[in-house]
């Protein structure tokens, strides 16, 4: 069931044309699993396994991106979509404008929880990395710095993030004394690392984990801990680091802290040398930090309405939607209050606009990114004329 990602298109276009209109961040991106499973998606979409095989794992074929990037894959795959609906005689699903929303940031999050850990490629980690050398575990290691048993049902990968983070600055200082290499990880090797420690760990209470995120806080914490005095969102925030836009941070949760990490001495550096309070996280704080850097990635740069409407002559829409044809003149209909109807007459639109081209023997026309942005900024400015 593809028309997940049809309705996560739509939304998407809209929210990067529509510059007034501020993405408003979620603040459990999960509570679309939810509504992924009441409408029917998990029937034909498996999400790590779990689901129907009749159309690709979401979590395996990873549909991510900013909102156009996502729009494309979900436009174009539409016929295909509506094929599998009449195949299996289902139901095509309608949603309100809240489930809608909240399947859209489920769909995006999928990449952002990453894979599990390797126990084995953890333990031998510990060792290529240099931990154990200030570390123990399992009774194994240095005792420089505190046991990793100690971290006990606290070791899962956020955790350990949030703790090497937090440990950083007295860890670059130990490191230099000792003349010892700074170890750069990955997220990957993060999960791996806390998942031996886990399970070298013989825990035999319940395993503590952060919430995945909440990136409506995270953005909170952003200018709270001071990130945005270094580091410019959208043109946001000062210039000293690099400017997050900028960067691919449509990653994994552990990927984004790794980058984080590995990033961390020159921070720690430039921080002592200016005088800057180190940040430093607790609770769930890094998670939040985290799930918002995730959902930078989100937003698009907006289109070209002049470009737009060539799009718009060049796909055919031109025949339906001007001039007396048979689907509605754009420019003449009610204005919208909200991106979110939008998204929803056109997703309710596009069966009939199907029929309509087979009737004409025409193709679907699909559309790129760069003209699903065009073709968007141009619809919403003929409607805003109004």
């Amino acid at each position: 069931m593809k028309f997940i990602l049809t309705k996560i298109f739509f939304f998407l276009l809209i929210v990067s044309v529509t510059q007034a209109q501020e993405l408003k961040l979620p603040s459990n991106p999960l509570d679309g699993r939810i509504v992924f499973e009441e409408k029917g998606c998990i029937q034909c979409h498996a999400i790590g396994g779990y689901g129907g095989t009749v159309a690709p794992d979401l979590a395996k074929d990873q549909y991510y991106g900013s909102f156009l990037e996502l729009a494309s894959i979900i436009w174009n795959h539409i016929p295909e979509m509506n094929r599998k609906f009449r195949e299996l005689k289902m139901e095509r699903p309608t949603f309100t404008g809240k489930e809608m929303l909240d399947l859209i940031y489920f769909i995006y999050y999928l990449r952002y929880l990453g894979e599990p850990g390797s126990v084995s490629n953890g333990k031998k980690l510990l060792t290529e990395k240099g931990c154990i050398n200030c570390h123990k575990v399992s009774g194994k290691g240095g005792d420089i710095a505190p046991d990793f048993a100690d971290l006990g049902e606290y070791s899962s990968p956020l955790f350990m993030a949030q703790a090497m983070w937090n440990h950083g600055p007295s860890m670059l200082e130990t490191m230099k004394e000792l003349n010892l290499k700074y170890p750069e990880i990955s997220g990957d090797e993060i999960n791996d690392i806390s998942a031996y420690i886990r399970q070298a760990s013989a825990l035999t209470s319940v395993d503590i984990r952060m919430s995945p995120g909440n990136p409506a806080n995270g953005k909170k914490l952003f200018r709270k801990k001071g990130c945005v005095n270094c580091h410019s969102v959208g043109g946001e925030g000062k210039k000293t680091g690099p400017n997050l836009s900028e960067l691919d941070l449509n990653e994994s949760v552990t990927d984004i802290a790794a980058q984080m990490w590995n990033h961390s001495p020159a921070m720690i550096d430039y921080m002592k040398e200016e005088k800057i309070k180190y940040p430093m996280f607790e609770g769930n704080e890094m998670a939040d930090l985290i799930a918002y850097l995730y959902f930078i990635g989100f937003e698009d740069e907006p289109g070209d309405p002049v470009k737009g409407r060539m799009v718009f002559e060049e796909k055919g829409c031109v025949s339906c939607h001007e001039n007396g044809g048979v689907g509605p003149d754009l420019s003449k209909i009610k204005p919208f209050d909200s991106r979110i109807q939008i998204l929803q007459r056109m997703w309710n639109h596009a069966p009939r606009m199907e029929d309509l081209l087979l009737i004409r023997n025409n193709e679907w026309p699909e559309l790129s990114k760069e003209e699903m942005q065009n073709l968007y900024a141009y619809l919403i400015s003929i409607i805003q004329k109004k």
